[in-house]
């Protein structure tokens, strides 16, 4: 009868493995309920105890109690799963506890449909019992496939768990079970694939855990349970669960390490590149400022203001420059009815021509008047000046209305001949450009009477050297 329904169970799982083969995903039906009999609410079992157990139905109907045969499967944590049939009479089904003691237990039922009947609320405890000739011996067999979850204390709503089963026969099949859940979740893994990841869709605040079943049906060691935690909304939109290889995994995981190293990388060089512009720009933009600065301060030093040159500079007269054009002169004649004497004053105009005048006035010739004779150009120095002073005095007599009167003449326009540079070149006597700028005038009277000469500044004038005095006209 043990042989019988250990290859019942066996060819249950072939065919449940076969069908999940042919679809990823197969969730239990969740088609009715269990409990042990007799109103046992302990949490503790005896190694070889036998327990009743009653199977109720979901609704009111009474004969919705699932498929018989029935089959409970002890889920033991860390340790190898068992599948017990526990009778084809949903009436009179019996289960014999057959793990030892220490062994803690998630427990489960399933019809011959593969509809289950939910999961037990709490983990049960095996005590040592009177007799022990029902549990399999002890020794383990490598062969057995194992699992490596990646994550132990506890998982998070739509977190990733990793599980690596070792050893057993390729496929594999997953089964995760949760403790008070209505179903377990069964998935059959790729002919190769050794890496299971499954998305948490566990109720929080409860207990997990994953066994194994290889390709001859032989269960695998279980993990132990993981605790859930985080959000009640496990829909966990776009994410499933997936089975790849060990090779896939660490490719992926060396990719993932690369790009993360890239993205810092990246971060840095960003980091480098913002820090070296804003540090060279604002460096670049202080020396520029200060080359502009001191190159302002230096144009200040050199008198230059906005290009223009504000010192205060005096006037040097060129030397390739010609002699200073002589204006014409005004003689106007006084009539003075008081005096019998009647003096004509000579109004001499002299200013320097402007450069510009004199290269506008270069080969430029004046035109005599013909009603005016030419008058000579006194001389400028001081020289001159002095001889002409002597030769008007002592060629004057001491009556002074002998004195030989000049023409009389109106405000006419006199013209007079240019001095000749040493170039040849000839000045004309042009008028002033400059209305604000007034010409030296030369007052020379006739009627002054004997005047003395006055020195030279820099002569001795209390140190008995007579001065030269004329008589006649002399004063200006």
């Amino acid at each position: 009868m043990a042989v019988r329904g250990r290859s019942f169970v066996l060819c249950l799982l072939a065919l449940q493995a076969c069908v999940l083969r042919c679809c990823a995903w197969q969730p239990p039906y969740h088609a009715f309920q269990w409990t042990f009999g007799n109103n046992y609410l302990e949490t503790e079992l005896e190694e070889c105890q036998n327990m009743t157990i009653v199977v109720e139905s979901l609704s009111s109907n009474s004969s919705e109690l699932g498929v018989p045969p029935y089959y409970l499967i002890a889920f033991e944590l860390g340790g190898v799963p068992t599948t017990r049939m526990v009778g084809p009479d949903a009436s009179k089904l019996y289960w014999q506890v057959g793990h030892r003691e220490g062994s803690m237990l998630m427990l489960t039922m399933v019809d011959s449909n593969h509809s289950t009947g939910g999961v037990s609320p709490t983990l049960y405890n095996v005590t040592a019992g009177s007799n022990s000739s029902c549990l399999p011996s002890s020794s383990s067999s490598t062969d057995i496939a194992r699992i490596t979850p990646n994550l132990t204390s506890s998982l998070s709503t739509c977190e990733p768990w990793g599980l690596t089963i070792t050893n057993g026969t390729k496929p594999y099949t997953m089964v995760l079970a949760a403790l008070d859940s209505p179903i377990m979740t069964n998935a059959t893994m790729g002919n190769d694939d050794d890496v299971f990841t499954y998305i948490d869709r566990a109720n929080p605040d409860g207990q997990l855990l994953a066994a194994v079943v290889d390709a001859n049906g032989q269960w695998g060691y279980a993990t132990s349970t993981i605790n859930t935690v985080g959000s009640t909304n496990n829909d966990c939109v776009g994410l499933i669960s997936t089975s790849q290889t060990q090779a896939q995994i660490a490719a992926e995981a060396a990719a993932r390490e690369r790009a993360a190293e890239e993205a810092a990388k990246r971060r840095r060089e960003d980091t480098i590149i913002g820090v070296v512009i804003g540090v060279g720009g604002a460096l670049i933009l202080m020396l520029t400022g200060a080359w502009l600065y001191r190159r302002r301060q230096l144009a200040i030093a050199r008198g230059i203001w906005d290009g223009q040159d504000t010192r205060a500079t005096g006037w040097v007269p060129d030397p390739d420059m010609g002699p200073p054009s002589v204006r014409s002169y005004k003689h106007v004649k006084n009539y003075s009815t008081d005096s019998a004497t009647t003096a004509t004053t000579s109004i001499l105009l002299l200013s320097r021509t402007p450069p510009y005048e004199e290269q506008q006035a270069e080969n430029r010739v004046l035109e005599r008047s013909p009603t005016t004779p030419a008058l000579p150009l006194p001389l400028a120095s001081p020289n001159s000046r002095r001889n002409r002073k002597q030769q008007e005095a002592s060629s004057s007599t001491s009556d002074a209305f002998g004195a030989p009167q000049l023409p009389n003449l109106a405000f006419s326009q006199l013209s007079m001949p240019m001095l000749r540079s040493p170039q040849g070149q000839t000045y004309t006597s042009l008028e002033m450009s400059d209305s604000d700028a007034q010409p030296d005038i030369i007052i020379q009277h006739r009627d002054g009477g004997v005047v003395q000469e006055l020195p030279p500044p820099y002569k001795d004038y209390y140190r008995g050297t007579s001065s030269g005095t004329g008589t006649g006209s002399g004063s200006r």
